[in-house]
């Protein structure tokens, strides 16, 4: 039968070998050096437990206040102050304790204090090292993980949207309402071919960036919208945009508000015979579900088109709601931003549904 650790297990397993071990030595070295005393067992067994004590509540309150998430210099900073509270105490028990069975306070000077804490420190020193590099190891690993899924989610959004989006139903659309055009408007039909060209160029190029501005990515949008306006016509296809220019320059993931559009085009407006209006919203938004943390600034974007929610299957094994666009959204954005950013869709009682994309400032860290 196979026994499967989890990390908490190997964390009190190494606590046990290691504070057991320094227990074994010492009453071997006592025992050599012929120093052994009736309360020599004593001691050395309650050095080892208030060791083992004062270990796990240090180590309880670098998980209590995030430290092992901050920075590596403050990291430093706080491995050094806690190893000279953590050797102060045990050194101190450890008078205290032995003046508890001599039945005295045998004062030993400042000096010998001074020694008998660099001592201490000899042996505390391994193990706050050996935490906090372990800690680091991990950080740095979960970095690289985490750049690994990033990095295949955005490839598996890219072959979506070639797939959902610019894909041969949407070209074989384009190219005929431009080759109309060129019957009727040229300058119009040389606008669309212009148009087409932006598009196709960046959904081919939009991976090698993690983020864009916002900016990049509207210009995207309105290359996508005027194309399928000219398709269904302005009577058909009503645009409104509402974004503030001061919003521009926020980071987004790209095609992520461009799937959104892309989704109310496909199953909004080309489903409702009369078409309708598609609006699209950007906002600041401030986080604030965690009243005790401070506010964290974040941009929310919208996306509405009359129409209603289809009725819900009987959902797959790790299936998303949307759709494949929407669920490989979800993916990339939990790869950049954890739990942090969300994607939502609900229908309003006035038969408009209603996508919502909502962002942090910044992405989660892939390295320290």
């Amino acid at each position: 039968m196979q026994v499967h650790f989890h990390k908490k297990h190997w964390y009190w397993l190494c606590q046990l070998v290691g504070w057991g071990s320094l227990w074994a030595t010492q009453l071997q070295a006592h025992l050599m050096l012929d120093h052994y005393t009736p309360g020599t067992l004593a001691s050395l067994t309650g050095t080892a437990v208030l060791g083992l004590g004062l270990t796990h509540g240090y180590r309880a309150l670098l998980l209590r206040y995030q430290v092992l998430r901050t920075a590596l210099a403050r990291q430093a900073l706080v491995a050094a102050l806690g190893l000279l509270a953590l050797a102060l105490s045990l050194y101190t028990a450890d008078l205290l304790f032995e003046a508890a069975l001599r039945g005295s306070w045998p004062w030993p000077g400042w000096a010998m204090f001074a020694f008998g804490v660099v001592g201490v420190g000899r042996y505390l020193v391994v193990w706050v090292l050996a935490y906090h590099f372990f800690a680091v190891g991990e950080r740095l690993a979960q970095a690289e993980v985490d750049g690994l899924r990033t990095a295949a989610a955005r490839r598996q959004a890219e072959l979506d949207l070639l797939r959902s989006q610019i894909n041969p139903h949407f070209l074989f659309n384009a190219l005929n309402s431009v080759r109309a055009l060129t019957l009727s408007d040229t300058h119009r039909a040389r606008t669309a071919v212009t148009q087409l060209a932006d598009l196709l160029r960046y959904t081919l190029n939009y991976e090698q960036r993690q983020l864009i501005p916002l900016a990049d990515e509207l210009a995207a949008v309105r290359d996508y919208l005027a194309l399928e306006q000219t398709r269904f016509g302005p009577e058909r296809l009503r645009i409104e945009l509402a974004v503030p220019s001061a919003l521009h320059t926020w980071p987004v993931p790209p095609a992520a508000l461009l799937t959104l559009v892309e989704n109310a085009v496909k199953h909004g407006i080309s489903a409702a015979p009369g078409g309708g209006l598609l609006r699209l919203t950007a906002r600041p938004e401030t986080d604030s579900a965690d009243r005790a943390a401070p506010a964290r600034p974040g941009l929310y974007l919208e996306v509405s088109h009359p129409g209603h929610l289809p009725a819900a299957p009987a959902p797959r094994p790790g299936a998303a709601p949307g759709g494949l666009g929407l669920a490989n959204t979800r993916q990339r954005l939990l790869a950049l931003y954890g739990p942090a950013a969300r994607l939502t869709l609900r229908e309003n009682p006035s038969g408009t549904v209603v996508a919502g994309l909502a962002l942090p400032a910044t992405p989660l860290p892939l390295s320290t």
